[in-house]
Formats: structure tokens, sequence, C-alpha cells
């Protein structure tokens, strides 16, 4: 009796834990495949984010390098992080793309070869920094012109500009060149390990990337607060005192360049900041602890899923100065008519009344012109003496 009476209760227990784990086992099942899916979007937005963002910093540079733009000391940083932007893009980003919706096994590209890992990281966290830098330079010149009187007169002219953006460039290259050199190992196996060394594994993540959370983040950041607060503090008593002597019309559009730059430099400081320091937060403090206790799949989607908000901050930069910039928005629009206007002109030039229209087409065209231009020097005199940190430098 006590026999039988033990051998349904071992079953009915055996049955219990079975239903528990198969249970368990569907639902962590279910969450893989949810987390494969977002893993699968996210990679498919990475290569979003490098055709986008390729085509924006183009773009970007294009427009930045014309003559009306080009003299300016701040457009020459602007035009270095548009470059740095564009090389970041295809780092870790090609990597996601590559390694959850290319390759068969989920191997990264940076594992093909040391050759691969040392470049790949060495020129990511290269272009991260200086990028970051040249837009602390850009919040520190425009700071510098407004609290110093002869800043442009003395070590802010236009020809020190190259000086400034090479002595960056040396340090960033410099700081990071160990990793030219040390980055990566062959296993015993054959197989390539990146972002570790034979005796450390811990050599970039966690170790050097709180070094390039400090360079690329947090310093930065600090520095263009400072500025940009001083920035409008002082654009703000500017204008308030110029209300006082100036018409209505004036007093408007005064109003209406004050908010644009308010607007620019809030959000592109901003925007840099809260979209590149969650990222550098997690591989810092928390990736290294997670790697025990967390699912590998789990992890993946984090990663990538930060990976995807800081690397948008590098490819929307075009956006950004299309809609807080009004100056670069009136070129932009300028090089396409001339571009049309190119296209044009090529095609009628195939017949002779083709020519003669050109011809005729072109006279209103550039008295219409002058028009534009004496107004634009009328408001671009005015907004040089309301805003001295965009007057233009001497050589």
């Amino acid at each position: 009796m006590i026999t039988t009476s033990k051998t349904p209760n071992v079953f009915t227990s055996y049955s219990v834990k079975l239903q528990v784990y198969n249970s368990n086992e569907t639902i962590i099942s279910s969450l893989n495949t949810r987390y494969l899916f977002v893993i699968r979007c996210l990679s498919i937005y990475a290569l979003l984010l490098i055709i986008v963002g390729t085509m924006g910093n183009l773009l970007t540079i294009i427009v930045l390098i014309r003559k009306n733009l080009r003299r300016l000391v701040t457009i020459r940083y602007l035009i270095v992080v548009s470059i740095c932007d564009t090389i970041s893009l295809y780092g870790w980003n090609l990597n996601d793309f590559y390694k959850f919706t290319i390759s068969p096994e989920h191997d990264n590209i940076e594992e093909i070869s040391i050759t691969h890992c040392r470049v790949i990281s060495f020129m990511t966290f290269v272009s991260l920094q200086l990028s970051s830098w040249c837009l602390t330079a850009v919040s520190l010149d425009r700071a510098l012109n407004l609290h110093f009187l002869h800043w442009k007169q003395t070590y802010g002219k236009r020809k020190y500009t190259k000086y400034y953006i090479s002595i960056l460039t040396i340090i960033c290259i410099a700081l990071n060149s160990h990793i030219l050199f040390l980055n990566g190992y062959r296993t015993s196996a054959g197989n390539i390990k990146c972002y570790a060394t034979k005796n450390n594994s811990d050599y970039i993540y966690p170790q050097w990337e709180r070094v390039h959370l400090v360079v690329y983040n947090l310093c930065p950041f600090a520095i263009m607060c400072i500025c940009n607060t001083y920035i409008i503090v002082v654009t703000v008593r500017s204008s308030r005192a110029q209300a006082e002597s100036t018409p209505p019309t004036l007093q408007r559009k005064n109003i209406e360049r004050y908010r644009q730059l308010t607007a620019l430099l809030i959000i592109v400081t901003f925007a840099f900041v809260l979209l590149t320091l969650p990222a550098c937060i997690y591989f810092v403090f928390f990736r290294h602890n997670l790697e025990s206790k967390t699912e590998r799949t789990y992890r993946y989607m984090i990663q990538i899923s930060l990976n995807s908000v800081q690397f948008t901050s590098h490819a929307i930069n075009f956006f950004l100065y299309c809609f807080s910039a009004k100056s670069f928005l009136n070129e932009l629009s300028d090089m396409f008519n001339e571009c049309l206007n190119c296209c044009q002109g090529n095609d009628e030039e195939w017949s002779f009344m083709g020519m003669r229209t050109n011809h005729q087409y072109n006279e209103p065209t550039s008295e219409h012109q002058r028009t534009n231009n004496e107004q634009e020097m009328h408001i671009r005199n005015y907004k040089f003496n309301f805003f001295p940190e965009f007057q233009p430098t001497s050589e």
C-alpha cells in the first residue's frame, strides 16, 4: 500500500516539473524570437544610417565649402565634423548589419583578420573623438569671440583654424595609436579575438572604453555646456539692448535671429550628448557585468539598440542644420537652383533659339540677383553687429 501510493506521487511531481520546464522553454524561445526580430530590424536601420548619414554629410560638406560659408571659422570645424561623422558610420554600424543580416554564424566583421580588427576599431575611436572635439571647438571659439574683443584679430583668425584642427587630429590619433598595435589576437584555434589581448580580456571593454567616455563625451559636454550657456546669456543681453534702439520691424528680425542661434546651439549640443551618452555608459559600466547574468540574444539587442541611438547623432547633423540654420538652408537652395540652371543651360545650347531664350532670361535674373545681394549685405551687416561671433575674420 505504501509503495503503490508513492509511485503516483513521484510520477505526478515529475510531470509537473516537466510541464514547468517546457513552459519556461517556450517562453524563452518566444522571447528570443522577439529579440531576434528587433535585432534584425535594427541591423537594417544601421544600414540606413550609413546610407542616409553619408548622403547628408556629403551634402553638408558641399554646402559648407561654398564661397559664402567657407570664409567663416566655424564652418571649417563643421566640415571636419561631417568628415569624421561619415567615417564613424562605417565602423560599428557596418558590423551590426554584417553580423545580424549577412553572416550566417553572426560573426563580427572586425574578426575577419587582425588588420580588420585594428583598423576598424582605430578609425572608429579616432573619428568619434575628433568629431566631438571639433564641435567643442565651435562653441569655444564663439564664446572666446564674445568674451575677448581682440580674439578674432589675434588667435581667432581663419588661417589659424587649420593648425587647431591639425593639433586636435594629432592628439586623437596619438591617444588611440596603441589600438593599431595591441588590439586583437589569434587564438590557438585560429580564430580572431578582437577588442582584447592575450593577457587582458578587458583591454577595450571596459578599460579603454572608460577613457573613451571621458574624451568623447564627458569633457566635450562640460565645455560645450559652459560655452553655450555664456553665449546664450550674452546674446539675450545684446538682443534686449538692440531692441531699445531699433524700429519694430528690425526688432522682429532680431528676435528671430536670436531664436535661430539659440536653437542651433541647444539642438546640436544636447542632441549629441543625449544620443551618445547612453551607449558610453552601458559599455563602461554594464556590458561587462551583464555577460554572465543575461542571455546573449538579449545583450545583443541592448547593444545594437544603443549603437543605433548613438550613431543617429552622427547621421542627422544635415537635418539639424537645415532646421535651425537659415543661412545653411538658403545656401542649399541656391546650390540646387544653380544646378538646375546649369542643366537647363546645357540643354538650350543645342539650338539657336534656346541660346537666345537663355540670354534673355539671364538679364532679369542678374538684376534680381543684384537686388538680392544688396538686401543680403544690409541684413548681413546688421547681423554682424548684433552677433559679433559671426563676424568674418581676416587672414
